[in-house]
C-alpha cells in the first residue's frame, strides 16, 4: 500500500492538482495534515475513489474536518494530527506519547512545514513539510508512505521537483 502524505497547501491548488495528477495512479489513500481544510475536500472531489483521511490545523477552525483521526491502513494504526495542539514547533515529545497511547504505528502530523522523518520506540514519525509554504530551508515536499505485504513501513520525504509540465 502506498500513501501519499500531504500538508501545509495553504490553498495552493494548482501544486497540489498537478501533484495528484501526477501519483493518483500510483497511491492508494492520501492524508493530508490540514491548513487548508478546502484543499483535502478538493482531492475527495477531484479522486473520490482514492480514500482520504484529513484533518483541520490551526488555520482551518475545525469547520469540516476532525482535528486527530485515526486510520487503519495497510494493516497499519496511523495517527494523524495536524500538530499545534501538541507543541510540535517547540517538542516532538507531546506527539509521540499521545501517537503511543494511541497505539499507532505511524504517527503524521504537520504545522512546522518542515519535513521530518524518525523512528521513536518502534514507531515512525513523519511530517511531510509543506508544497506551498516550506520553512527552515526546506523545499517545498510530500511524503510516501509505502507499507509491503509483509507489514514493513518504508517512509520517505520527497521534495517537488519542477518540470515542463508542473511539477512531480
Amino acid at each position: 500500500m502506498k500513501i501519499l502524505v500531504v500538508g501545509d497547501t495553504h490553498g495552493n491548488v494548482s501544486r497540489l492538482r498537478n501533484l495528484m495528477e501526477t501519483v493518483h495512479r500510483h497511491i492508494d489513500a492520501v492524508i493530508h495534515t490540514g491548513d487548508n481544510e478546502t484543499d483535502a475536500q478538493l482531492i475527495a472531489k477531484e479522486y473520490p475513489n482514492l480514500p482520504l483521511y484529513g484533518v483541520c490545523g490551526n488555520c482551518d477552525y475545525g469547520r469540516y474536518m476532525p482535528p486527530l483521526r485515526i486510520a487503519e491502513l495497510g494493516g497499519k494504526r496511523i495517527f494523524i494530527t495536524h500538530g499545534h495542539r501538541y507543541d510540535v514547533k517547540f517538542s516532538l515529545m507531546r506527539l509521540a506519547y499521545a501517537a503511543l497511547e494511541n497505539q499507532a504505528d505511524i504517527c503524521v502530523y504537520g504545522h512546522t512545514h518542515v519535513p521530518l522523518v524518525e523512528e521513536h520506540n518502534g514507531m515512525y514519525i513523519i511530517n511531510p513539510g509543506s508544497l506551498s509554504l516550506p520553512r527552515g530551508g526546506s523545499r517545498a515536499s510530500y511524503g510516501i508512505i509505502d507499507i509491503d505485504e509483509r507489514g514493513n513501513i518504508t517512509p520517505e520525504i520527497v521534495e517537488l521537483k519542477e518540470v515542463e509540465n508542473g511539477y512531480y
